[in-house]
């Protein structure tokens, strides 16, 4: 068999020939030299894990071990074989002799040797070109594997994230809604208990009261068998004897005149004959047919033994008889009563305050500038002369002081105005709502007016310094000594009370009344007693379609309405100054101002109209959240209620109950707006009126949702605890809910 290698073909290669070969290979070593080493190790990064198995194709592998010197070669080829030598070699077998010097060269000399593979069709170099390639594109599908892969890690994450979250919210929501139906459930068991031992007790009581109500009626009906039996004992007629009732007769003289009866002398004659038939039959006498029997007369015959009947008095002056004749009990004295002459006596005996002159009397000494020799007294009596009905009497009297009073005020003349006022209190003590109500267009301007005498100096005093400072404070003090304003504010409140009993005549009130009056009246520089009686009156302002002073147009209406809203809520924070030379209010007197100013505004929701005027509002439920968040903070500043005995530790348990109660109104209040209207006005927006608005509603709800109600929480009802809930679930949202939770 032929040698491929032959020593003959050997023998006949130029002698340079290995030099050159040698170069061609060392070139070719460098040129990979760099390249070769990366490319494992990043294959070896990016690929996956694989089998130990060794693929049939190329294995890129790093050398075990690098031969430390280059084999030497021959200058001169050895002839094996003893065959001849070649002296030429055709160009096919020159490029196999080339590749496999390169082969050998690159596995001798180089850092990473590829394997050798068997059956190569195509060029060594071009093979290791296709290799390449073809493992760059697999590690790119590798690369976009990995990222596809990392993801779809990632976007599962978010899910199984999300999905834990979902879960979380799921079961917070499980678990309070299971707390708030369990509270429900005791709250309701509580008032189920509470309802059935009132209505036992109810049932008791019940019980008790028709026993006792039988027991009376026996004794009553007892009483009254006894008192007939007596009535009718006394009005039996007694029968007299005929000789008491007749004129005395002469006895007439029998026929016979032996002194033996005639009777007798007719049963002895005729035993068969009853006396009854014979007196039947005997003829009647004439005088006998017309004589009638004297208890058959209807004239009573006189008594001479009968006591005389009391006369009747009446105030007409109505003639007393006295009867003849009289067989029952005497007849008791019944007297008519003259209500103007009773009304007239306690008018004449009025006096203002004890050890005070009679009012009548007081009156003598004050006379109009006008009029100076007449006297208040002859005014009024003259003017109350002429009534003649006495049901009006007191309602006449009230209106003739009202004119002495508006000629008080037009003259400036207030000396007297004290015990005017008072009179017009007297008369119209006793008068029905009806009654008082017909005075309303002539009182409540002069009330107005005299109140403003002294509120508009006070409040200009309190905003002027100027003005504080240039007014006579000697005459305003003594024009307060002559005008009572709060006595004046009572008779104002009297007949706003009045005026609500009458439907319609409220409107009257609040249409008589002026709006920059109510303004004035609501500011922090007024006396605080004169600001609460306001504020009572304006509890009956809340109507269908308006709410305080009514105006003439829509327009003005609407402005008066937000006024209004706008002063209460600003008196929820306000402190009202005492004035000078006073003492400054208590806590528990502030506090009780403004639980007046929340009776108020809940009087405005039983109402569509004042509901949606206080929703409408710009700050209205944004300040309502401020007083809260405020009030809540000072209760557990407070001292609490157990265990207090001093009369300072009772006056810190009353500021601590006033505190709750402020707080109790107030969740109320926001809950019924919210509920009611909360579909017609978005809430968040209304907190962002008050600086930190959102963030006061927060921490002051979710105080009083968490309560547990113990020493400084203590007071908090458990209806207000489960609206603050509520308030907190419509408001907030799943992540808000979660975080206030935690």
């Amino acid at each position: 068999e032929e040698d491929f290698f032959s020593d003959d073909d050997l023998d006949d290669i130029p002698a340079n020939t290995l030099d050159r070969l040698e170069q061609q290979a060392f070139r070719s070593t460098q040129q990979q030299l760099n390249p070769n080493p990366q490319l494992p190790r990043h294959v070896q990064q990016q690929q996956p894990p694989q089998s130990s198995r060794p693929p049939p194709s190329t294995i890129i592998q790093p050398a075990p071990q690098i031969q430390p010197h280059r084999p030497s070669y021959q200058t001169r080829p050895v002839q094996r074989n003893g065959g001849r030598v070649s002296a030429a070699l055709d160009p096919e077998t020159a490029a196999a002799f080339a590749a496999a010097d390169e082969e050998l060269d690159g596995q001798t000399f180089g850092r990473w040797p590829q394997a050798v593979i068997p059956q190569l069709s195509k060029p060594v170099q071009a093979g290791a070109s296709m290799d390449m390639a073809a493992l760059q594109a697999r590690i790119a599908e590798l690369e976009a594997e990995q990222a596809r892969l990392r993801l779809s890690e990632q976007q599962a994450r978010d899910e199984a994230r999300a999905k834990q979250g979902e879960i979380a919210i799921v079961r917070s929501n499980q678990e309070k809604t299971t707390k708030q139906y369990e509270a429900r459930i005791s709250v309701m068991q509580r008032l189920h208990a509470e309802e059935a031992a009132k209505s036992k007790a109810e049932l008791e009581a019940q019980r008790k009261e028709r026993e006792k109500m039988e027991t009376d009626n026996r004794f009553l009906q007892h009483d009254l068998a006894q008192e007939a039996e007596r009535t009718k004992r006394l009005t039996v007629p007694s029968r007299a004897k005929n000789t008491q009732r007749e004129t005395p007769r002469k006895i007439k003289r029998t026929a016979l005149g032996d002194g033996f009866d005639d009777g007798e002398l007719h049963m002895t004659t005729s035993p068969s004959r009853s006396r009854d038939k014979l007196r039947g039959d005997l003829t009647p006498k004439a005088g006998a047919k017309r004589k009638r029997p004297a208890h058959d007369s209807p004239v009573h015959s006189l008594s001479f033994t009968q006591p005389p009947a009391q006369l009747r008095h009446e105030s007409t002056g109505g003639q007393s008889a006295v009867p003849f004749a009289s067989t029952g009990p005497p007849e008791q004295a019944t007297t008519k009563r003259d209500g103007r002459y009773e009304f007239m006596q306690q008018l004449l005996n009025h006096f203002p305050h004890e050890g005070h002159a009679a009012t009548v009397e007081s009156l003598a000494k004050y006379s109009f500038p006008s009029q100076p020799t007449k006297t208040l007294s002859s005014i009024l009596m003259h003017d109350i002369s002429y009534i003649s009905n006495d049901e009006s009497l007191p309602l006449r009297v009230a209106e003739v002081c009202i004119s002495l009073w508006s000629k008080c005020l037009a003259e400036e003349y207030l000396a007297p105005f004290y015990l005017i006022l008072e009179l017009v209190r007297f008369a119209l003590r006793t008068q029905s709502s009806a009654a008082k109500s017909q005075l309303l267009e002539q009182a409540i301007p002069l009330c107005t007016q005299t109140i403003e005498l002294i509120a508009i100096p006070t409040y200009r005093a309190s905003t002027n310094r100027k003005f504080a400072a240039s007014m006579d404070r000697r005459k305003f003090e003594e024009q307060a000594d002559e005008i009572d304003v709060e006595r004046v504010l009572e008779f104002l409140q009297d007949l706003c009370h009045a005026a609500s009993l009458q439907g319609e005549r409220i409107e009257i009130f609040w249409k008589t009344m002026e709006q920059q009056f109510v303004l004035l009246m609501l500011n922090k520089a007024q006396p605080i007693g004169q600001v609460m009686t306001l504020l009572e009156m304006l509890q009956t302002a809340t109507r269908e379609t308006t709410f305080g002073v009514i105006a003439q147009n829509a327009t003005r209406q609407a402005e008066f309405e937000r006024g209004t809203i706008d002063r209460l809520t600003n008196l929820l924070f306000e402190v009202l100054e005492a004035a000078q030379g006073e003492e400054a209010y208590s806590d528990a007197e502030i506090l009780e101002l403004r639980i007046e100013v929340l009776k108020v505004l809940r009087q405005m929701c039983q109402t569509d109209h004042g509901g949606t005027l206080l929703v409408q509002n710009r700050s209205a439920i944004g300040r309502l959240v401020r007083f809260l968040d405020a009030h809540v903070k000072k209760l557990y500043q407070a001292r609490p209620t157990y265990g207090l005995s001093s009369e300072e530790e009772r006056h810190n348990s009353t500021t601590h109950d006033l505190l709750a109660k402020c707080v109790n109104v107030t969740v109320r209040l926001i809950y019924h707006l919210l509920r009611v209207y909360g579909d017609n006005f978005d809430f968040v927006p209304k907190l962002h009126a008050v600086h930190g608005g959102y963030h006061k509603f927060l921490v002051s709800m979710t105080r009083i949702a968490f309560t547990e109600q113990h020493i400084f929480e203590a007071g908090i009802e458990d209806e207000a605890a489960e609206a603050a809930h509520r308030i907190l679930d419509s408001v907030l949202g799943p992540e808000d809910g979660e975080a206030v939770m935690k």
